[in-house]
């Protein structure tokens, strides 16, 4: 069976059954992309397949998720890459940019979702340090370091795995101004996303990686 159709096959289950997200689907979906991961030796497509399980794994991790409009976007862009895939395999045609901005738009929609939520989820704890940390915080804080090493964006990525580690380091009752570094991290992180969503590799604040970094 190639490729498009097992994709297509579990993709439209898993839309028949949202907004709930079919968890079978979302890891039948996860397989399929790792085993395309691991298959393409060319960087541009390594990269879309690496998004692409990054997107289905979080939707089978996380119980929570639902199928909403960002998720409903991030299919389109892998049905746009499978598309593609079918293209160039019939007609061994160009497809660099293409893909390029299938990578691009990929990432965007997923970062954003993950830098919302880090950023949300850190402003409550701010305003309530007495309260434990959020589970999902170190997931996603995780996420976004994945994320930006799938598609090399190192500012990104330096801030999102120091805010990780930070996190990790954190004590089981951190001071206000110890959960202040963390959301001033996950700022720097949506800051830096915003200058790439239009064009614009920025580097990060020192003093904000100073601060994550100790």
């Amino acid at each position: 069976m190639r490729v498009r159709p097992q994709f297509e096959k579990h993709l439209l289950d898993l839309l028949r059954h949202g907004p709930a997200v079919q968890t079978s689907a979302a890891e039948r979906l996860s397989q399929l992309c790792e085993q395309q991961r691991q298959a393409k030796p060319l960087a541009a497509w390594r990269t879309f397949w690496a998004l692409t399980l990054h997107f289905f794994e979080d939707l089978r991790s996380d119980p929570t998720r639902r199928l909403e409009d960002p998720e409903i976007t991030a299919v389109s862009h892998v049905l746009s890459g499978l598309m593609l895939h079918t293209r160039v395999q019939a007609h061994d045609m160009p497809f660099e940019d293409s893909l390029q901005v299938i990578n691009h738009l990929l990432f965007l929609e997923q970062a954003d979702v993950v830098s919302q939520r880090l950023v949300s989820l850190l402003t409550e704890w701010s305003a309530s340090p007495e309260l434990a940390m959020a589970v999902q915080v170190q997931g996603q804080a995780q996420s976004m370091a994945q994320l930006a090493q799938d598609v090399a964006l190192t500012a990104v990525h330096q801030v999102a795995d120091s805010l990780t580690q930070q996190l990790a380091g954190l004590s089981p009752k951190p001071s206000g101004e110890d959960i202040q570094v963390s959301l001033s991290g996950a700022e720097e992180v949506s800051r830096l996303l915003q200058h790439f969503a239009v064009g614009h590799v920025h580097k990060p604040k020192a003093a904000v990686l100073a601060a994550l970094r100790g």
